[in-house]
Order: structure tokens, then sequence, then C-alpha cells
């Protein structure tokens, strides 16, 4: 095997590690104090106040996590961004889309939709519309002031539900994208060239740099500054530019998703990181390195930002 493919197969096996992307019987609501709830769509529980600001937390590609519990993903680990938003005062719901779709919220209450079960195979259109109308079913009713934090694919999947759906009874104040790869991932590409998209799935073929699904993502961005124009659309991107970082990109990066890609739709603010951006898995790969998850000034960023400081 030559230096050429073992070089393609390591990049691969980051890209594995790394990139960590509505039917009518209603949706089902647990309720903390024991009771279940079957929702049907348009209708709402009431179980979302509007006097908070609502943050919704969108992770990225991680087919292994098909737990259905967001509280044992992304957002929990290293520094915990999700107890550290609600310490501050948001209701924070984080989204589960691999095996049962779920939104799980702060205040004890989560979002279950049990007709949907992801996986790597699952479009991230189809993604982004169960997403979007589940939103709907839970901000049917009032009105509501929301913020949306996503993170790699989960960027993806936001921006599409975004396009395709105006959210009527939510005022979306902050969209944060962290190293999202709204122009791909050449990692995309080299799982898909060495014949491992069998494994990885229709999600890493659609990250791929000239996919249809980023090319036609891309024709109708214009949607979301039709439909949420006053929204704040801010990015954060890594410059960590690890060794492979030079092989593989032209300009900055975080091993994974460029800042070329990663700004890609545009912003009106842009945020850079010099550690490691993308994920944890990635340090070990490198031997050098912490991430956002372990980052506190990060989060930091986070709490700025949604509290308006730019």
């Amino acid at each position: 095997m030559n230096l050429k493919r073992i070089v393609s197969i390591c990049m691969a096996a980051v890209f594995l590690l790394s990139l960590s992307v509505v039917a009518d019987m209603g949706f089902g609501i647990h309720d903390p104090t024991g009771s279940s709830l079957k929702v049907p769509m348009g209708e709402t529980p009431y179980l979302i106040s509007n006097s908070q600001t609502v943050v919704i937390l969108v992770h990225g590609f991680d087919p292994g996590d098909t737990s259905g519990a967001p509280s044992t993903g992304t957002w929990h680990s290293g520094v915990n961004i999700y107890g550290q938003l609600a310490g501050a005062g948001y209701l924070v719901g984080s989204v589960q889309y691999y095996g049962e779709f779920q939104i799980q919220f702060s205040n004890g209450y989560t979002f279950t939709d049990s007709s949907f079960t992801g996986s790597s195979n699952t479009p991230i259109g189809s993604i982004g519309n169960e997403m979007g109308n589940a939103l709907e079913a839970i901000f049917s009713s009032g009105y509501h002031n929301v913020d949306i934090v996503s993170y790699s694919m989960g960027g993806l999947v936001t921006a599409y539900m975004l396009e395709h759906f105006d959210l009527t009874h939510i005022n979306l104040e902050n969209l944060i994208f962290i190293a999202s790869p709204f122009d791909g991932s050449p990692l995309a590409g080299i799982a898909q060239c060495l014949g491992l998209s069998g494994y990885v799935g229709t999600q890493a073929n659609e990250m791929s740099s000239g996919s249809n699904f980023l090319n036609n993502l891309a024709q109708s961005a214009g949607n979301i500054h039709s439909y949420y124009g006053s929204a704040v659309w801010t990015v954060y991107s890594g410059t960590y530019d690890p060794w492979w970082g030079y092989v593989l990109f032209n300009g900055p990066n975080d091993g994974v998703v460029s800042e070329h890609s990663a700004t890609y739709f545009g912003y009106d603010h842009l945020y850079t990181f010099s550690n490691d951006i993308h994920t944890a898995s990635l340090d070990d790969f490198t031997w050098s390195g912490i991430s956002y998850f372990q980052d506190q000034s990060v989060a930091n960023t986070i709490l700025n930002n949604l509290a308006g400081n730019y």
C-alpha cells in the first residue's frame, strides 16, 4: 500500500471520528410529573413559556449515538455548554436525530417523535424537515424568542430547515454556526472515493464539496434572509490547521472544515479560534490542541453573543 493511500485512509478515519451531522401519529411529550402526552401536529401542550428565550442546540455528524438521549451527547460533554446556557437563564432544547427524534428541554420536558428513526443514511434534508415540523408543533401557541446554535453538519440541518420553514411563531434572534461545512469538506469526499460511503452513508455524500444537496442549499439560501431577516448570523471557524490541513485545504481550517466553507453563506459576525474547534477526537489524532467542547472561551463567546454582545 503506497503512502498516498495510507494518508487517504487516515483522513477518512478522522472524518468518521470528527464530523460528529412527520408522520400523522402526533408527537410524544415527556412530562416529568409522570404523565405521557400525545400532541397532534399543530397543537401545543403549553410546556414552553414565552417568558424565556429558548436556545435550540443542534449537534453534528455522530451516527454512533443512537441512544435517543440528548443529555448524553455533544452539548453536555467538556465544559457542558447545555448546562451553562441553562444556568444563565435560557430554556435550552437539545436536538437528537440519530435513532428516535427528540428535543430535550432543560425544564424537564422532552419532545419525541417515535415515528422518526435517523441514521447516517438519513438525508440531511429529511432531518431538517423533521426539526421544522417539531418546532412548528412546539411553538404553535404564543410568540417565542428563539436562538439556534448548531455545530458542523447540524448547521446544514438548521439551514435546510430555515430555508423551507417560515416559523411564524418564533422571533429568531441569533443563529450561531460552529464550523459548518456549507461548501463541503474534503474529508467527506475522501471517504466517498475510498468506498467508505456505504458505512458513513448518505450524509457523508451530501457533505462532499459540489454535492447536489449543497448546491441546492446554496441556491435557496436567500430564503433564510427573507424569512428571518432580523436574525443575527454568527459563524465560528477554526484555524487550528493540523499537519494534514496543508495537504487538503487552501487557507485556514480546523482539519475538517475550512474557514472558506464555514463562511460560504456569509455572516454578520465571524469569530476564529486557534484551537481544534471541531471535535475532541482530533486531539488524540494530532497529539495536541483542545476542542471547543473543552474550551471555556468558546462557551463564553456563545453566552456573550446570545446576550447581544459581538
